[in-house]
């Protein structure tokens, strides 16, 4: 079983985002209209994950995935690069067994959409398997893997984990959230074979 839970790691990406985000200009910058005026700023939002991280339940079960799904979302990640992919991860009891890959819409480096027909079509064939949806999962590719101010406000599906993996350095980096209103926290994941 592999563990991949460094807080500290989380911690020092998180804070350099936020220096980075004073000094030059973001990779994925929030676009303000006159519906998220009052959002948080990425500094901010960045400052909420970082104190999150502090708080984290050290009894809560970890997310887990099996080392072929783990494959999977760096494959497709890779692959669609550059542009953000995204995908739908089912499994049993909050561990991810199939690895379900969407088709971003937008087809976008900073963004990401999922079409509601293809997720409906796709949350069928989970129920025929049994499974039920366990995580999302999108990549950064230019970003480090923590959530965005647009992925904290559209998410959905609060009883599921976040993965964001980044491309932004030569080996893919894979960032694991929770994310419950206006709060993303780093959520403990294990890759088993």
């Amino acid at each position: 079983m592999h563990c991949i839970s460094n807080v500290n790691n989380i911690k020092s990406i998180l804070l350099s985002v936020h220096r980075e985000c004073r000094h030059h200009h973001c990779q994925n910058p929030v676009r303000f209209t006159e519906s998220n005026r009052n959002r948080p700023s990425r500094i901010e939002q960045a400052e909420v994950a970082a104190a999150g991280v502090g708080r984290a339940n050290l009894l809560e079960i970890p997310f887990s995935m099996t080392r072929a799904v783990w494959d999977e979302i760096i494959r497709d990640s890779l692959e669609k690069k550059p542009n953000e992919t995204c995908g739908l991860l089912s499994g049993r009891n909050g561990s991810a067994q199939t690895v379900w890959r969407m088709e971003n819409t937008l087809k976008s480096p900073v963004a990401f959409a999922m079409d509601p027909k293809q997720i409906q079509h796709v949350f069928h064939k989970m129920a025929l398997r049994g499974e039920h949806l366990v995580g999302i999962y999108h990549s950064h590719p230019t970003a480090p893997p923590i959530p965005s101010p647009e992925d904290i406000a559209y998410c959905h599906y609060p009883e599921v984990a976040y993965l964001i993996v980044s491309l932004a350095s030569p080996q893919p980096v894979l960032g694991c959230f929770r994310i419950e209103g206006s709060f993303a926290r780093v959520y403990p994941y294990t890759v088993r074979n």
